[in-house]
């Protein structure tokens, strides 16, 4: 038994020790970005009128509206919706009371939408904004885009951390998307003064937006083989 027991014993030690591996964890980001072009334009009119009382100014407006969407009615290819209505008493300079009410439009068909509001300011509703914007599936396509190369832009990183430290990349622990940095934010709109009714439709360009998205995690590196 005891000379079996150093025999094991000395055959234990003999044999090669095994490769540890030392994990080496690193938190790394990392962003992508895509182009993406407007595929909506809104409108937002304002119908107002002042009158001696509040009644007068009222009816004022309300037909102005009802005007107003009655043309609307004619694009089918535009959406059409009424937005706050107001009324308030001025005494300074003079007693006048005024209202208004907001008409909103939108639609995928830029033209069809210019031609309308054209039509609109010559009823004399005033345009305070007008401009291209993505929609919400637009907006989703695009981000999906930019999640995906911020992604492979990632575990580009941490190949690349790893060659420069002599370490073997393995995967990521952990991993987590930032929100988008670009297309949540609505792009700014062209604000018009109101003025005397123009002699043609006004003109908006859709300029392409930048949407982004961002990702980080925590990359497991390791030594040896």
């Amino acid at each position: 038994m005891r000379l079996r027991d150093a025999a094991f014993a000395l055959a234990f030690l003999a044999a090669p020790a095994a490769v540890a591996h030392a994990d080496t964890m690193l938190e790394l980001s990392a962003a992508g970005a895509v182009e993406a072009k407007p595929d909506e334009l809104r409108a937002a009119l304002t119908a107002s009128a002042a009158a001696a009382n509040a009644a007068a100014a009222q009816s004022q407006v309300n037909d102005a509206v009802t005007r107003a969407l009655a043309a609307a009615k004619t694009a089918p290819a535009v959406t059409a919706s009424t937005d706050a209505y107001s009324v308030w008493h001025e005494t300074d300079p003079k007693d006048v009371w005024r209202a208004s009410q907001g008409v909103a439009l939108r639609s995928k068909d830029g033209g069809a939408l210019l031609g309308l509001v054209g039509t609109l300011q010559a009823q004399g509703l005033a345009v305070n904004d007008l401009g291209w914007q993505l929609t919400t599936e637009a907006r989703d396509a695009a981000y999906a885009q930019a999640m995906a190369k911020a992604i492979a832009a990632l575990e580009v990183r941490g190949r690349v951390v790893a060659r420069l430290l002599h370490l073997t990349f393995i995967g990521f622990q952990r991993m987590s998307v930032g929100e988008d940095g670009g297309s949540a934010r609505p792009m700014p709109m062209m604000r018009m003064m109101a003025t005397a009714a123009p002699s043609g439709p006004p003109n908006a360009q859709a300029d392409s937006q930048t949407v982004t998205a961002t990702v980080s995690g925590t990359a497991r590196l390791i030594t040896g083989e």
